[in-house]
């Protein structure tokens, strides 16, 4: 059985174009991260452009809904 994508918080709106993409961005926001620096999986986004570790507090700028190092 294949595992199906999440669309949620869209429902039949706006077109299947905009709801394909608003999931792989979701999918891609979401996804766990690991830290440059201290390697723990508990890297994520604070803010737009802003990505922080909560476990040894280290911070860094990216792109809005991705991190590029």
């Amino acid at each position: 059985m294949a595992k199906k994508k999440s669309l949620k918080g869209l429902g039949a709106r706006y077109g299947i174009k905009i709801r394909k993409e608003y999931t792989k961005i979701h999918l891609q926001l979401k996804q766990k991260r690991t830290c440059p620096e201290c390697g723990s999986e508990k890297f994520s986004r604070d803010a737009v452009g802003i990505w922080s570790c909560k476990k040894c507090s280290f911070k860094i700028a990216g792109t809005a809904y991705d991190i590029k190092l």
